[in-house]
Protein backbone atom coordinates (compact mmCIF):
# COMPACT_ATOMS: atom_id res chain seq x y z
CA UNK A 1 0.00 0.00 0.00
CA UNK A 2 1.23 3.28 -0.81
CA UNK A 3 2.07 5.86 1.77
CA UNK A 4 0.40 8.85 1.94
CA UNK A 5 3.28 10.97 0.74
CA UNK A 6 3.82 9.25 -2.35
CA UNK A 7 0.33 9.75 -3.41
CA UNK A 8 0.87 13.64 -2.26
CA UNK A 9 3.80 13.81 -4.28
CA UNK A 10 2.09 11.91 -7.32
CA UNK A 11 -0.69 14.15 -7.11
CA UNK A 12 1.37 17.12 -7.30
CA UNK A 13 3.42 16.32 -10.22
CA UNK A 14 0.54 15.39 -12.09
CA UNK A 15 -1.24 18.58 -11.76
CA UNK A 16 2.40 20.13 -12.88
CA UNK A 17 2.29 18.15 -15.94
CA UNK A 18 -1.54 19.51 -16.74
CA UNK A 19 -0.89 22.69 -15.95
CA UNK A 20 2.55 23.11 -17.90
CA UNK A 21 0.46 21.40 -20.91
CA UNK A 22 -2.04 23.83 -20.85
CA UNK A 23 -0.09 26.83 -20.89
CA UNK A 24 2.00 25.27 -23.58
CA UNK A 25 -1.32 24.98 -25.76
CA UNK A 26 -2.43 28.64 -24.89
CA UNK A 27 1.00 30.24 -25.92
CA UNK A 28 0.74 28.11 -29.01
CA UNK A 29 -2.61 29.29 -29.98
CA UNK A 30 -1.83 32.97 -29.54
CA UNK A 31 1.35 32.41 -31.40
CA UNK A 32 -0.52 31.31 -34.24
CA UNK A 33 -3.20 33.41 -34.03
CA UNK A 34 -3.58 36.07 -36.57
CA UNK A 35 -4.46 39.03 -34.21
CA UNK A 36 -1.64 41.30 -33.40
CA UNK A 37 -1.27 43.59 -30.63
CA UNK A 38 -2.34 47.33 -30.12
CA UNK A 39 -0.34 50.32 -30.50
CA UNK A 40 -0.03 52.04 -27.09
CA UNK A 41 1.68 54.95 -25.98
CA UNK A 42 2.13 55.02 -22.04
CA UNK A 43 3.02 57.39 -19.27
CA UNK A 44 4.84 56.39 -16.22
CA UNK A 45 4.41 58.86 -13.09
CA UNK A 46 7.01 57.91 -11.39
CA UNK A 47 8.73 61.60 -11.76
CA UNK A 48 5.90 63.43 -11.94
CA UNK A 49 4.99 62.41 -8.51
CA UNK A 50 8.38 63.05 -7.28
CA UNK A 51 8.02 66.49 -8.91
CA UNK A 52 4.83 67.34 -7.47
CA UNK A 53 6.61 66.99 -4.07
CA UNK A 54 9.16 69.63 -5.24
CA UNK A 55 6.53 71.72 -6.42
CA UNK A 56 8.27 71.33 -10.01
CA UNK A 57 6.07 70.94 -13.64
CA UNK A 58 6.25 67.00 -14.26
CA UNK A 59 8.44 65.72 -16.76
CA UNK A 60 6.63 63.13 -19.71
CA UNK A 61 8.39 59.90 -20.75
CA UNK A 62 8.79 60.09 -24.32
CA UNK A 63 6.21 58.05 -26.61
CA UNK A 64 7.56 54.91 -27.41
CA UNK A 65 9.57 53.82 -30.38
CA UNK A 66 7.35 53.38 -33.19
CA UNK A 67 6.17 49.39 -34.08
CA UNK A 68 4.14 48.13 -36.67
CA UNK A 69 0.58 48.54 -36.92
CA UNK A 70 -2.09 46.33 -35.84
CA UNK A 71 -4.05 46.01 -38.67
CA UNK A 72 -3.40 47.68 -42.57
CA UNK A 73 -2.79 51.66 -42.07
CA UNK A 74 -3.02 53.12 -45.07
CA UNK A 75 -5.86 53.41 -46.69
CA UNK A 76 -6.66 55.86 -49.49
CA UNK A 77 -10.02 57.13 -50.40
CA UNK A 78 -11.04 59.82 -52.64
CA UNK A 79 -14.45 61.34 -51.98
CA UNK A 80 -17.02 62.24 -54.66
CA UNK A 81 -17.20 65.45 -52.95
CA UNK A 82 -14.73 67.89 -54.41
CA UNK A 83 -12.68 65.30 -55.41
CA UNK A 84 -11.53 64.90 -51.87
CA UNK A 85 -8.42 62.57 -51.36
CA UNK A 86 -7.59 61.52 -48.01
CA UNK A 87 -5.98 58.09 -46.91
CA UNK A 88 -6.07 56.95 -42.61
CA UNK A 89 -2.64 55.84 -40.80
CA UNK A 90 -1.77 54.86 -37.21
CA UNK A 91 0.20 57.13 -35.82
CA UNK A 92 3.30 55.03 -35.22
CA UNK A 93 3.15 53.69 -39.17
CA UNK A 94 6.62 52.73 -40.50
CA UNK A 95 5.49 52.95 -43.72
CA UNK A 96 8.33 55.09 -45.46
CA UNK A 97 6.35 57.93 -47.33
CA UNK A 98 4.42 58.51 -43.94
CA UNK A 99 7.47 57.93 -40.97
CA UNK A 100 9.01 61.33 -41.11
CA UNK A 101 6.05 63.36 -41.00
CA UNK A 102 4.23 61.27 -38.31
CA UNK A 103 7.16 61.50 -36.23
CA UNK A 104 7.43 65.20 -36.01
CA UNK A 105 3.65 64.96 -35.16
CA UNK A 106 4.64 62.44 -32.37
CA UNK A 107 6.62 64.87 -31.08
CA UNK A 108 4.37 68.15 -30.86
CA UNK A 109 1.66 65.34 -29.25
CA UNK A 110 4.45 64.22 -26.71
CA UNK A 111 4.99 67.83 -25.92
CA UNK A 112 1.58 68.68 -25.07
CA UNK A 113 0.28 65.39 -23.27
CA UNK A 114 -0.08 65.04 -20.03
CA UNK A 115 -1.99 63.25 -17.29
CA UNK A 116 -4.59 65.35 -15.61
CA UNK A 117 -3.50 65.53 -12.07
CA UNK A 118 -7.53 64.80 -11.01
CA UNK A 119 -7.10 61.79 -12.39
CA UNK A 120 -4.10 60.66 -10.85
CA UNK A 121 -5.54 61.66 -7.68
CA UNK A 122 -8.60 59.85 -8.43
CA UNK A 123 -5.72 56.74 -9.57
CA UNK A 124 -8.26 56.43 -12.68
CA UNK A 125 -6.34 54.00 -15.64
CA UNK A 126 -6.93 53.21 -19.08
CA UNK A 127 -6.87 53.70 -22.79
CA UNK A 128 -8.25 55.67 -25.39
CA UNK A 129 -8.06 55.22 -28.88
CA UNK A 130 -8.56 58.46 -31.10
CA UNK A 131 -9.11 59.90 -34.66
CA UNK A 132 -7.87 62.89 -35.69
CA UNK A 133 -7.74 64.43 -39.20
CA UNK A 134 -5.56 67.05 -40.39
CA UNK A 135 -6.21 69.20 -43.19
CA UNK A 136 -3.84 69.72 -45.99
CA UNK A 137 -3.01 73.11 -43.99
CA UNK A 138 -1.82 70.73 -41.05
CA UNK A 139 -4.99 71.92 -39.12
CA UNK A 140 -7.11 69.87 -36.87
CA UNK A 141 -10.32 69.70 -38.27
CA UNK A 142 -11.72 66.79 -36.50
CA UNK A 143 -10.93 64.46 -33.40
CA UNK A 144 -13.21 62.02 -32.02
CA UNK A 145 -12.69 59.03 -29.69
CA UNK A 146 -12.95 55.54 -31.29
CA UNK A 147 -12.12 53.53 -27.96
CA UNK A 148 -12.93 55.49 -23.94
CA UNK A 149 -10.45 54.55 -21.30
CA UNK A 150 -13.73 54.82 -19.36
CA UNK A 151 -12.56 58.31 -18.00
CA UNK A 152 -13.76 61.29 -19.43
CA UNK A 153 -10.19 63.23 -17.63
CA UNK A 154 -8.45 60.54 -19.38
CA UNK A 155 -10.23 60.81 -22.99
CA UNK A 156 -10.68 64.31 -22.90
CA UNK A 157 -6.74 64.72 -22.14
CA UNK A 158 -6.10 62.72 -25.02
CA UNK A 159 -8.22 64.61 -27.71
CA UNK A 160 -6.52 67.90 -26.07
CA UNK A 161 -2.75 66.02 -26.96
CA UNK A 162 -3.64 66.39 -30.54
CA UNK A 163 -5.64 70.21 -30.62
CA UNK A 164 -3.51 71.79 -29.04
CA UNK A 165 0.18 71.83 -31.00
CA UNK A 166 0.13 73.56 -34.85
CA UNK A 167 1.24 70.70 -37.29
CA UNK A 168 3.20 71.41 -40.43
CA UNK A 169 0.80 71.34 -43.32
CA UNK A 170 0.85 68.05 -45.12
CA UNK A 171 3.85 67.44 -47.59
CA UNK A 172 3.04 67.67 -51.35
CA UNK A 173 4.21 64.10 -51.82
CA UNK A 174 1.64 62.66 -49.67
CA UNK A 175 -0.99 64.49 -52.52
CA UNK A 176 -3.79 64.63 -50.08
CA UNK A 177 -6.49 66.82 -49.11
CA UNK A 178 -6.74 65.12 -45.28
CA UNK A 179 -5.17 62.71 -43.60
CA UNK A 180 -6.57 61.13 -40.51
CA UNK A 181 -4.69 59.45 -37.93
CA UNK A 182 -5.48 56.83 -35.54
CA UNK A 183 -3.51 57.32 -31.87
CA UNK A 184 -3.87 55.20 -29.08
CA UNK A 185 -2.79 56.85 -25.40
CA UNK A 186 -2.31 54.36 -22.91
CA UNK A 187 -2.52 55.79 -18.89
CA UNK A 188 -0.79 53.87 -16.20
CA UNK A 189 0.00 54.68 -13.07
CA UNK A 190 3.64 53.49 -11.42
CA UNK A 191 3.49 51.74 -8.15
Amino acid sequence: MMSTNKILLYSVVISLIIHLAALSLISLMEWRGKRQPEQVVTVELTEMFAASKEKAAPRKPPLPKPHPPASSTKKTVVSPQKNVREATVDLNSREQRYRPYLKALREKIERTWIYPEKATALREEGTTVIRFSLAATGEVVDATILRSSGSDLLDEASLQAVRTPRFAPLPENFQLSRLNIIATFEYRLVQ
